[in-house]
């Protein structure tokens, strides 16, 4: 079964008010809630509520991300304009943590362009698949492992203000750019690994057949 191109319209064409779609968006409307606590917190360091607002908003994300696969899987509304919005959603929030942090707590800010970099061709990549191959780009534990990472960072980088007013905290603690040269080191690994995938998906399609029975090559390619 050759590759073959799709039309964006075909997107559209299932059911598109889901709640697992609900869901994938709330996580991008949780954004503005969260850039304004984190300002609050970022003045006022000493005041915890704030911080605990928006980790609470972070959790929030989390869970949403976690539902939106369940209630797909559990209502049957697994459809491909779902596939295309969980990961795009997750783009926005991620890069959006990733600019707060960088803005009010110094995370370095060209690891965030080399992260928007990334994205960038993340959802090139995964519309070029769609549009021109029919196909549907899989995630690799690499970028589930940069997702966490990305929140574990951000939440340090929140932290440290309010570590430094403390008396005695072991100097690794105040150290998050550990976090930060860690997610590089996943960010580069994820995109060789996205490279090697997908370089005769991209560039030489008429060595890719497709065979429905082929298990392995089911877990690399989803057919559309």
């Amino acid at each position: 079964m050759q590759v073959e191109g799709k039309k964006a319209k075909e997107l559209f064409e299932e059911q598109i008010f889901t709640v697992s779609n609900f869901l994938s968006v709330s996580r991008v409307l949780m954004l503005p809630f969260f850039f304004y606590t984190t300002a609050k917190y970022a003045k006022e360091p000493k005041n915890l509520d704030y911080l605990l607002y928006s980790i609470i908003l972070c959790l929030a994300a989390v869970l949403s991300d976690y539902l939106d696969g369940l209630f797909a899987r559990l209502l049957h509304q697994e459809t491909t304009l779902g596939r295309y919005l969980d990961p795009v959603c997750d783009k926005f929030v991620t890069l959006g943590g990733l600019g707060v942090a960088s803005y009010y707590f110094r995370f370095p800010i060209w690891i965030v362009i080399i992260y928007l970099i990334r994205e960038v061709l993340g959802v090139w990549l995964g519309g070029f698949l769609y549009l021109k191959r029919g196909l549907q780009g899989r995630p690799n534990w690499w970028g589930k492992f940069g997702v966490g990472i990305v929140a574990l960072s951000v939440l340090w980088y929140m932290l440290l203000p309010y570590l430094q007013t403390l008396d005695s905290v072991p100097s690794y603690y105040l150290k998050p750019e550990l976090s930060a040269y860690l997610l590089l080191v996943v960010l580069i690994c994820g995109m060789i690994a996205y490279i090697t995938r997908y370089w005769d998906v991209v560039f030489h399609p008429e060595k890719l057949v497709i065979d429905p029975e082929n298990k392995k090559q089911a877990k690399k390619y989803r057919k559309l």
